[in-house]
C-alpha cells in the first residue's frame, strides 16, 4: 500500500509544476507574504481584498514564514512557491483516500479497498483541482468526510464536532453536510451529546478565529463569512447546475414571482430534504451504508440548486458517493461517479482557460465549452434528478424498508410501550426503565419530525 501511496503523491507532483489559476494563486502568494510579515492579527482589513476563510490561511501563514526564515532568496511569485503550498492539498487528498480505503477494507477484499484510493486520489478532476488549479475544497473535503467517519463509525460526536469545524473554517461550503450530519446525530446519540456537539463546535471555531481576531474572537466568524456571502450575486458562477441552464453569471436578485433567484434556491434545495431525508424507509438512510449516499445526494442538491455556486464546489459529494457504491455494490453509482467526474473536470477546466489565456489545449475546447454551457448545465442537472430517482427508488425498494418518519414514530411508540401479545404473557411486569427508555426516544423522534 504504501508503494502506492508513493506513486501517487509523485504523480501529483508532477502536475503542481503546471501552472495554476492566476487570480487566485496571485491573492495567495500575496496573503502568505501579508500573514508573514504582518502576523494574524492585522491580516483582515477593510481597506485590503482579504476575502478568504481563516482555515487555509493556517497553511498560507506557514507556508510564507518558511519561507521568510528558511528560502529568504525564493519569490512568492515564482513556480517553486506555488507548487510548495500546493503540495499539502494534495497530501490532504491522499489522506481522504486513506480513509475511504481504512474503511472499505473491514468490509470487502483489499483489493477493492485500495482500488477505491486509486479511483479517488487519481480521480482527474480532484487532481486538477488541487494540483493544477490550486484550490484547496479538498482540505475541507477531508475534514468533512472525517467527521462523518467519526461519527458514524467510530460514534465520537465530539471528534465529530472538532473535525466539521475546522472544515466549516476551511470552506464554509462544508454547511452543505450540516442537514444530513445533524439527522445523525439527533438520531443516534442522547440530547447530552447533541449539547457536548454545538459546545464543541462553538469552542473549535473561536480558537481557529482567535489569532485572527484576538479583541472580537465572537465577531470573527460573522465578519469573514458576511464578507464572502456578499462577494457575488450570480445564480451560477460557472457550475453546472440548475441555473447554468439559462446562462452563466446571471443576477441572482432578479425577481421571479416577486422573489429574488437567490431565495428560489433555497426554497427549491429546502424542498428537496423531504425526498432526500424523510420519505421512508427513515431510519435505513441513517445507518451503513446508505448513510454515505444519503451525504451524496444531500451535498449535490445544495451545488445543483442553490445560487451562487462555483464550480468546484460539487467535488464534495465525490468521497460520500465513491464509498456508498462500493458499500452497497452498485454498477450504477459506480458508473455515475465515473461519469460524473468527467463532465466535473470540463467543468474546472472552463473557468481555467477563460482566465488563463495561455493554458488552452485546443482554442476549440475551450469556445465550445463556453458556447455549450447552458446545455452542459442541463446535463449536470438532469444528472442530479437521474442520482435522487435512483436513490430514492432503490430506497423504495429495499426489503427491511421501514415506514414514513411519522409512522416509525408511532409504531415504535407503541411497540416499546405495549410490546405484543407474547411478551405480554411470558415477560413479568418490569416495563418502567424499558417504557421511559422507549418515551425518551420516540420524542427525539417527534423533535426532528418538528425540526
Amino acid at each position: 500500500m504504501k508503494y502506492l501511496v508513493a506513486a501517487v503523491f509523485l504523480l501529483r507532483v508532477v502536475f503542481s509544476t503546471l501552472p495554476a489559476f492566476q487570480i487566485d494563486q496571485n491573492a495567495f502568494r500575496y496573503w502568505s507574504a501579508r500573514l508573514a510579515d504582518s502576523g494574524p492579527a492585522n491580516f483582515y482589513s477593510k481597506e485590503v481584498f482579504t476575502d478568504n476563510p481563516v482555515g487555509y490561511l493556517y497553511i498560507l501563514w506557514g507556508a510564507g514564514e518558511f519561507k521568510k526564515y528558511f528560502l529568504p532568496d525564493l519569490s512568492y511569485f515564482s513556480s517553486e512557491f506555488d507548487m510548495f503550498i500546493k503540495l499539502p492539498i494534495s497530501l490532504v487528498d491522499i489522506g481522504t483516500g486513506l480513509l475511504i480505503y481504512l474503511i472499505l477494507r473491514k468490509k470487502l477484499k483489499e483489493w477493492q479497498a485500495r482500488f477505491s484510493f486509486l479511483l479517488y486520489t487519481l480521480n482527474p478532476a480532484l487532481v486538477f483541482n488541487s494540483t493544477v488549479f490550486g484550490q484547496f475544497d479538498g482540505i475541507a473535503i477531508f475534514l468533512m468526510f472525517l467527521a462523518v467517519y467519526l461519527m458514524l463509525s467510530k460514534k465520537r460526536p465530539a471528534l465529530s464536532a472538532i473535525a466539521f469545524a475546522l472544515a466549516w473554517a476551511v470552506k464554509p461550503q462544508a454547511i452543505f453536510l450540516a442537514p444530513a450530519l445533524g439527522l445523525l446525530l439527533l438520531l443516534t446519540t442522547k440530547p447530552f451529546k447533541w449539547l457536548v456537539f454545538g459546545a464543541v463546535f462553538i469552542l473549535t471555531v473561536l480558537v481557529i478565529f482567535f489569532p485572527f481576531f484576538p479583541k472580537e474572537p465572537f465577531y470573527g466568524p460573522i465578519y469573514v463569512n458576511g464578507q464572502s456571502i456578499g462577494l457575488f450575486s450570480c445564480t451560477t458562477c460557472f457550475g453546472f447546475n440548475l441555473w447554468g441552464v439559462w446562462g452563466n453569471w446571471q443576477n441572482d436578485l432578479k425577481l421571479f414571482l416577486n422573489i429574488p433567484l437567490v431565495w428560489w434556491g433555497i426554497i427549491l434545495m429546502s424542498l428537496s430534504f423531504i425526498p432526500i431525508f424523510f420519505l421512508r424507509p427513515f431510519r435505513i438512510r441513517f445507518k451503513e451504508p446508505y448513510f454515505y449516499l444519503v451525504s451524496a445526494v444531500s451535498i449535490m442538491a445544495f451545488f445543483m440548486l442553490l445560487t451562487r455556486m462555483h464550480e468546484r464546489y460539487v467535488l464534495y459529494f465525490l468521497p460520500f458517493l465513491l464509498t456508498a457504491a462500493f458499500l452497497i455494490k452498485s454498477k450504477f453509482l459506480w458508473g455515475f461517479y465515473l461519469c460524473s467526474s468527467f463532465l466535473i473536470l470540463l467543468n474546472l477546466y472552463l473557468p481555467y482557460t477563460y482566465y488563463n489565456e495561455q493554458m488552452k489545449l485546443t482554442s476549440g475546447l475551450a469556445v465550445w465549452l463556453s458556447a455549450n454551457f447552458s446545455k452542459l448545465s442541463l446535463v449536470g442537472f438532469g444528472s442530479f434528478l437521474l442520482l435522487l430517482c435512483w436513490y430514492l427508488f432503490n430506497c423504495h425498494s429495499r426489503p427491511d424498508r421501514g415506514s414514513s418518519v411519522l409512522s416509525v414514530t408511532a409504531k415504535s411508540l407503541d411497540s416499546r410501550l405495549h410490546g405484543n401479545d407474547k411478551e405480554k404473557k411470558t415477560q413479568p411486569r418490569k416495563t418502567t426503565s424499558f417504557e421511559a427508555k422507549a418515551f425518551s426516544w420516540s420524542r427525539r423522534e417527534i423533535i426532528i419530525v418538528f425540526l
